[in-house]
């Protein structure tokens, strides 16, 4: 039979001196032992001698060294020139202090080469422990081992994450930067769902990568209400209007705690990715190989002299391969390698499928909601006024084809919009959809033409409405011309009267009662001007007191 190995000595060995540990150890143990590895009784107890040996001279850490090797930052020189300063009676090493816990720790240590204490670091402590004291907690975490979720279903879990993209790409206005993209990938089947670009991420880049993931798309097969989602503490994840659209829809949100990767791991692979299969790829690569001088490596400087001279010079008409790439090149770009991911990457951790092909083998039923109560939740939301050219947004001008804001100059309303897309605004008021509304310059001549048809029929219906007005007041002044006013029929002499009147007014006064009353303040029309008007009080004598005859 073949000798045994080391790894079958260790395993026997160790055995037989946990047995003695225990007090349980015997010849006959000891015997069957060398039976089994095929060797001589004695051969055993020679090597368990020379391991009792071993351990009884072995060299182990004291807490001291412990202590030292994390202050000193995983230096295992450092420490073991500090801890043979203080055996030779000093209390400084290299020029520096030693601390008083180290000199009174190591007072009656015994010395120790620098192999040996690096052979005793590196058998006692756990390469995490190592980690941490050399680079900190994110190296430690490096180092762990965290147990995988159970596999789930499609759409019971998404996670989603922010993550600053290192490509230098030219935004609409404003100096060449690095965009931010707000991502939610799909637990079960690594589907990216939905995504968002913006300059910085806020909380409508959020909900506008969740519309994108409910909604049926071309860049992937994802839709549906998601049971679960699973985020970080950003505050753009954490705001209001994120957390009450989800609870409209019903949708648990669940905070990962701060600091924790793991916990979310799938979405920072995808982030990984991201990084590795486009972004290296793209001109603008700010993680690429850069020159002596610090400038990156190609046609692009992403130094800040030269992002905040870019706009200038896209302005002037510079050439388009001096330049970074524009926005809306950057953002098909990333829409295109979305669909790619989802629909041709083949992907190991569901079994060598592409995530489309997951999804679509998944048989969990779906979810779904109406795109016009999506469009209420879940999008960017701002208010603007509308101006007397339209709606001013984003460097641009939007104007409804159907001409529903064009007699609303002055009103304020709220803008519901994609953050990546300028190509149309939903606009609100008072909280309900009013229209969708298109860049002015933009509109095909079909929209052109319904604008302006739109608005000779609201002419003609603002004419109408004032033909109308017209006629409903004539209406009401021949009424008041036939009936008479109460107020002014009042003041008038009835001609029955004008008798009685006659013997009190002086000469000329009855043809003056006889004359026609005046009706030209109710405006039906002048009356015969008196040559010299007198009041009706004036005709009247005093002997009665001014009291009327009838």
């Amino acid at each position: 039979m073949a000798r045994p190995n080391a790894e079958q000595w260790s395993a026997a060995l160790h055995q037989l001196r946990e047995a003695h540990a225990a007090g349980q150890r015997t010849t006959a143990m000891v015997r069957l032992v060398a039976a089994g590895l095929s060797v001589t009784e004695r051969a055993v107890w020679l090597r368990l001698a020379a391991v009792e040996r071993s351990d009884e001279t072995r060299f182990r850490l004291s807490d001291t060294d412990r202590a030292a090797y994390v202050d000193f930052r995983g230096n295992v020189a450092a420490v073991h020139r500090a801890r043979t300063a203080v055996l030779a009676g000093r209390t400084t090493a290299a020029a520096a202090s030693i601390p008083d816990e180290f000199v009174s720790g190591w007072a009656n240590a015994a010395p120790v080469s620098l192999r040996t204490l690096q052979r005793a670091f590196a058998a006692e402590l756990t390469p995490a422990q190592a980690a941490a004291a050399a680079g900190g907690d994110r190296a430690r975490r490096a180092k762990l081992v965290y147990l995988r979720r159970a596999a789930s279903h499609r759409n019971q879990v998404w996670e989603g994450d922010h993550k600053n993209l290192p490509v230098l790409v030219l935004p609409p206005r404003g100096p060449a930067t690095t965009p931010w993209v707000t991502m939610f990938i799909d637990d079960a089947t690594r589907v990216i769902v939905g995504w968002a670009i913006a300059l910085t991420p806020h909380a409508g880049t959020v909900l506008t990568a969740l519309r994108m993931g409910m909604l049926p798309d071309d860049a992937g097969p994802a839709r549906g209400v998601p049971g679960m989602l699973r985020l970080d503490r950003g505050l753009e994840f954490a705001a209001d209007s994120v957390r009450d659209a989800m609870n409209a829809l019903g949708v648990e949100v669940a905070v990962m705690p701060a600091y924790h990767a793991n916990a979310k791991g799938k979405i920072e692979r995808v982030n990984r990715s991201t990084d590795q299969l486009l972004l290296s790829m793209l001109p603008g690569f700010t993680e690429g190989p850069r020159e002596l001088s610090g400038r990156l490596a190609g046609p692009v400087d992403d130094r800040s002299p030269a992002r905040a001279g870019y706009e200038a010079a896209a302005a002037a008409g510079a050439p388009a391969e001096t330049l970074p790439m524009r926005w809306s090149v950057f953002v098909d770009q990333f829409a295109a390698w979305v669909t790619w991911y989802n629909r041709e990457h083949a992907h190991t951790g569901i079994g060598g499928r592409t995530p489309a092909a997951a999804w679509e083998q998944d048989p969990t039923p779906l979810r779904l909601i109406p795109e016009d109560e999506l469009r209420h939740l879940l999008l960017a939301d701002v208010g603007r006024t509308i101006g007397a050219d339209g709606i001013h947004f984003r460097n641009l001008v939007y104007v409804c084809p159907a001409g529903l804001i064009r007699e609303r100059r002055g009103q304020k309303v709220r803008l519901r919009y994609m953050p990546h897309d300028d190509r149309s605004v939903h606009v609100y008021l008072d909280g309900a959809y009013l229209t969708t509304c298109y860049p002015d310059n933009a509109l095909s001549d079909e929209q052109a033409e319904q604008f302006y048809a739109a608005a000779r029929v609201a002419e003609r219906a603002a004419a109408a409405d004032k033909r109308a007005a017209r006629r409903r007041g004539r209406r009401r002044l021949a009424a008041l011309a036939s009936s008479g006013d109460p107020v002014t029929e009042s003041k008038l002499v009835s001609p029955v009267d004008v008798a009685a009147l006659a013997g009190r007014l002086p000469a000329g006064g009855g043809q003056l009662l006889r004359r026609p009353a005046s009706t030209s303040l109710l405006g039906i029309g002048p009356a015969a001007p008196l040559d010299d008007p007198v009041a009706l009080d004036d005709l009247i004598t005093d002997d009665q007191d001014g009291a009327m005859p009838w």
